[in-house]
């Protein structure tokens, strides 16, 4: 069973407060709980140390949870080991200035193993068509609500939506980053306003996915997400299907929406640096062969943050 065998009700639609991630939240968070005070378990604290609203501490509990950055323990809110290396006191980048780590929040959100968001399942890993609108999307939202048992309102699906498009496209008529109240996802492009859709005399937002290649995600940053892709199907496999990794629930071709032609190249890059993996030619199908089993994930990560200026791959 991968990660992403989820049951239909462990999906959630809320708890985010209909407040997508601001830049600063998760920096704040990483402080608070490195000096040990319970910034998310404890709202009043979060309200007075953060500078934030009731609600927007709420927001930012489930935030901090949902993108791997702090977990609920016995002893209360503490930040993951991926938490702890990134946002630390000794982090690689504690201030949240680094693209690689907007990618990396971008990996965990879509491929959380429990109590992924809906909009992040139905919009990465099941929806094919480069573009959407609200009204395609609202009706999958609320054709899953219905098929788990669950009594949501227009409202609150509308709201869950909107959320999930704010965290990657900045509201129409505004400027990226105005006033920081933008979320830092939105500088990746992933997702962008593509004209309109008319329909019995009534106009629709159309908004695009990019699939062009992704020339700011570094080739260990790729790495690290094709390892830990791998490892939740199943940790013993030797191979996997080239096709499953440009277009398989979770793997990277579909989370970054990266096309087949930059894939492949990539593979292949990692073939000839350190060949942990090997693109291959099997029974009239391209596979992945891994060579010898992977590093811990902690090597894994530091290496997206190695700054050596040859990581990033261009594409052309």
């Amino acid at each position: 069973m991968t990660a992403l065998a989820q049951t239909a009700d462990t999906y959630r639609f809320g708890g985010h407060q209909t407040f997508p991630l601001r830049i600063a939240w998760l920096p704040k968070t990483a402080k608070g709980l490195s000096e040990g005070r319970d910034v998310l378990g404890n709202v009043l604290a979060g309200v007075v140390n953060l500078g934030l609203g009731k609600n927007m501490v709420e927001a930012l509990r489930c935030w901090a949870d949902a993108y791997g950055v702090a977990c609920r323990g016995e002893a209360g809110w503490q930040l993951t080991p991926e938490g702890q290396a990134i946002f630390g006191p000794k982090g690689y980048d504690r201030y949240l200035e680094d693209t690689q780590t907007l990618w990396w929040l971008h990996w965990k959100i879509a491929t959380q193993e429990k109590g992924r968001f809906f909009a992040w399942e139905l919009l990465f890993n099941r929806w094919n068509d480069p573009t959407f609108t609200a009204s395609a999307v609202l009706a999958a939202f609320a054709k899953e609500a219905a098929r788990s048992g669950r009594s949501l309102s227009e409202i609150s699906l509308k709201q869950h939506y909107d959320v999930w498009l704010r965290t990657y496209c900045p509201p129409r008529g505004s400027r990226l980053g105005e006033d920081g109240l933008d979320s830092p996802m939105a500088s990746l492009g992933l997702v962008r306003a593509a004209g309109e859709l008319e329909d019995v005399g009534r106009r629709e937002p159309v908004y695009s996915f990019d699939l062009a290649p992704k020339r700011g995600i570094s080739q260990a940053l790729f790495r690290y997400c094709l390892m830990a892709w791998w490892e939740a199907r199943d940790g013993s496999e030797e191979t996997v299907p080239f096709h499953e990794v440009v277009s398989g629930p979770g793997s990277p071709g579909r989370i970054f929406r990266m096309p087949e032609s930059e894939l492949r190249s990539r593979l292949e890059m990692l073939g000839r640096v350190d060949g942990e993996i090997q693109l291959v030619e099997s029974l009239n199908q391209q596979q992945l062969r891994r060579t010898r089993k992977f590093p811990p994930a902690k090597r894994r990560l530091a290496a997206i943050y190695a700054r050596d200026a040859a990581e990033l791959v261009a594409h052309g």
